[in-house]
């Protein structure tokens, strides 16, 4: 059931991503294409106008007559006062200026477009009306070249003029371009909505299957770790109640998931290796001898080898590699010191040693919870790493009470609630 969480929960985010990127890059797109429509818009304003400011002075711009040419700027000024260009520029067929005129308040944005040198890219003098869009001052201006025709089409001048788009006009293209992007995050969000169904119901399978993979993998966890176990001594409760103990370390030192998950793993099979190893010297009540030991002690070595090779026990292996590891040096079988151990090790040892001193061996009766943690006290930073030792004294106490002396139904109920939680 966490899996299957975890598994809407990253699609749902998934799909939330690529709404918002979606959405990003069609609403960038839409924006452009909105505005050229708007382009479209502006230039057919000012081309009417443009025309309809000269169409009535035509014969103003054949005159060679100053007094002419002086009305002609006259009636441009009163144009300007107006209308929408606030800047003028006529100029004759042969593209001689005729007359320029500016209102009041455009000299600092004529003074912009010369620095730009803006205009040189618009006098073209083609026979096609050609623009500019201009951002200034957080306005929009459209500099428009319009060449002038008579009634029988036949080539008489050239206007040029920046357009300014007026506040009514700028509200409308700020509701047209809001529209039509509201509508694309509208339609790439009603997209993903009904998408999500489809998905989860083309992946029910694969979940499932998935589901169904984990519980067979923990199940033949359980199985092995529960006949290595009974070899050993007779009981698979050890290792119900070491998994148990690792786990809620685990928990207290806020581990994640993912390593939760496989120090369960490497506390089930953390003997696995003892399958090679002989009854004699396995189940032997007396202490063993020298020899006997170091024959032991190979069962790390098997160990790593049985389940060294299985991809999904691949995280299990520094728990049954290290676990015999001590924090000064002087464990075995690598001789490993201090945070050199991995962490899932190091917690391990201490659970393992606990729960060794607090049950029956073949060869001991259990120690108190007392002495079990004077002794572990003892080897606080010669065994055990310290800091860890220390979170476990804080929740050892609870811990004894309520697992150590729990049936072998008690412990698979709180291991199988456990490994729900996290498998």
């Amino acid at each position: 059931m966490y899996k299957v969480k975890s598994i809407h929960k990253r699609l749902i985010s998934r799909l939330f991503i690529g709404w918002i990127v979606i959405s990003i890059a069609a609403g960038t797109i839409v924006f452009f294409i909105k505005l050229e429509e708007i382009d479209d818009f502006v230039k057919k304003l000012a081309s009417v106008e443009s025309r309809s400011i000269i169409d009535d002075e035509q014969v103003y711009i054949y005159s060679s007559d100053p007094q002419d040419k002086e009305y002609l700027t006259q009636i441009l000024t009163e144009h300007i006062e107006k209308g929408h260009f606030i800047i003028v520029e006529v100029y004759d067929k042969n593209k001689e200026k005729r007359a320029e005129v500016l209102s009041p308040g455009s000299v600092k944005l004529d003074e912009y477009l010369k620095s730009i040198e803006m205009k040189k890219v618009t006098r073209h003098f083609t026979d096609e009306v050609i623009y500019n869009r201009i951002y200034f001052e957080k306005r929009i201006y459209l500099q428009v070249f319009v060449p002038l025709f008579d009634d029988s089409s036949k080539l008489i001048g050239y206007f040029e003029g920046v357009y300014h788009v007026d506040d009514n006009t700028m509200d409308d293209i700020k509701r047209i371009i809001l529209f039509a992007l509201l509508q694309i995050v509208v339609a790439v969000l009603a997209t993903t909505i009904i998408l999500y169904p489809i998905i989860m119901s083309m992946n029910k399978d694969l979940i499932k299957y998935s589901i169904e993979l984990s519980e067979a993998n923990v199940g033949i966890l359980e199985a092995l770790g529960g006949a290595i176990a009974k070899r050993d001594s007779d009981t698979h409760s050890h290792n119900y109640r070491v998994t148990i103990y690792a786990v809620r370390l685990a928990d207290a030192l806020g581990l994640d998931s993912e390593t939760i998950c496989s120090l369960i793993k490497g506390s089930f099979l953390h003997d696995a290796g003892k399958i090679a190893i002989s009854d004699n010297i396995l189940l032997k009540p007396d202490k063993l001898t020298e020899e006997e030991f170091s024959i032991m002690k190979t069962h790390v070595k098997h160990g790593v080898d049985i389940i060294g090779k299985n991809a999904w026990l691949q995280d299990a292996v520094d728990v049954v590699h290290y676990h015999h590891e001590k924090y000064d040096g002087t464990g075995y079988m690598s001789a490993l010191k201090g945070h050199d151990i991995p962490l899932r090790a190091r917690i391990f040892a201490i659970v393992d040693v606990f729960d060794a001193l607090t049950s029956k061996r073949p060869y001991k009766e259990p120690f108190s919870y007392e002495k079990t943690m004077e002794i572990l006290k003892q080897s606080r930073g010669s065994h055990f790493d310290p800091e860890i030792l220390d979170v476990f004294f804080s929740i050892s106490n609870d811990l004894y009470g309520e697992i150590s002396k729990g049936d072998d139904a008690v412990l698979m109920h709180t291991l199988d609630r456990l490994i729900n939680k996290y498998f």
